[in-house]
């Protein structure tokens, strides 16, 4: 796992959560704020309304790997609820630390697929081995906001070095694919007729410095 995820920036482990669990981490989101108004936009932060989330992020087996990843001890940093119900667009292509702003090295993320994920129903796109050129330049985008989608999600995109190629990532229901935090990587629209269900999950090496943001109001979180 360790060696995949340094030499390509990610790694996809499956079985992480049960069908049932996974489930019930669908059943709660529909007590959430975001879907109870009807946006049905990415719910920020849904540990702080349900401790279902809080417990999914401290799940054992998910720490361990974590741990690896940032090579230390892991704190919880952030948590997301991704709808993507039919036709929402993508996530432009970007790097997670573009927004967190840690050391290099210490900060991941694993995206949890609740329902099955490939290309055609909002799949994940990465490109292989970005991580090893730290934070990237970045072009600003002027595309209409869909509000269904994150309100950061396509105000700018990653400018790709040409030597790297995309990949399309299927990731099955329960695995989780582990990002390192400077990963270029980005996501399709949803143009099936289902709810694409992720759970995001972000950490950070305990004790190093991050930003909060305005938006996410980042904090660490004791696992």
């Amino acid at each position: 796992m360790l060696q995949s995820y340094l030499e390509l920036g990610y790694h996809i482990e499956p079985n992480i959560f049960t069908d049932e669990e996974c489930e019930q981490l669908i059943e709660a989101s529909k007590q959430l704020e975001n879907y109870k108004n009807g946006t049905h936009r990415p719910q920020m932060m849904p540990h702080r309304q349900n401790d279902i989330y809080l417990n999914a992020m401290r799940k054992p087996n998910l720490v361990s790997i974590i741990n690896q990843c940032v090579d230390g001890k892991a704190a919880g940093l952030q948590t997301e609820f991704f709808y993507c119900k039919p036709g929402t667009r993508g996530f432009s292509l970007h790097q997670d630390n573009f927004f967190v702003q840690a050391p290099l090295g210490v900060f991941a993320s694993a995206w949890i697929a609740l329902t099955d994920t490939y290309l055609e129903k909002g799949g994940l796109i990465v490109y292989p081995g970005t991580h090893k050129e730290g934070l990237l330049p970045v072009k600003k985008l002027t595309v209409e906001k869909d509000s269904g989608q994150d309100p950061n999600a396509n105000n700018e995109e990653t400018v790709v070095p040409p030597q790297y190629k995309v990949l399309n990532v299927s990731v099955p229901k329960g695995a989780a694919l582990f990002i390192h935090g400077h990963l270029v990587h980005g996501s399709n629209p949803n143009k099936t007729d289902q709810w694409r269900y992720v759970l995001l999950n972000t950490y950070i090496r305990t004790g190093e410095k991050f930003r909060p943001g305005n938006y996410a109001q980042r904090e660490e979180i004791v696992l």
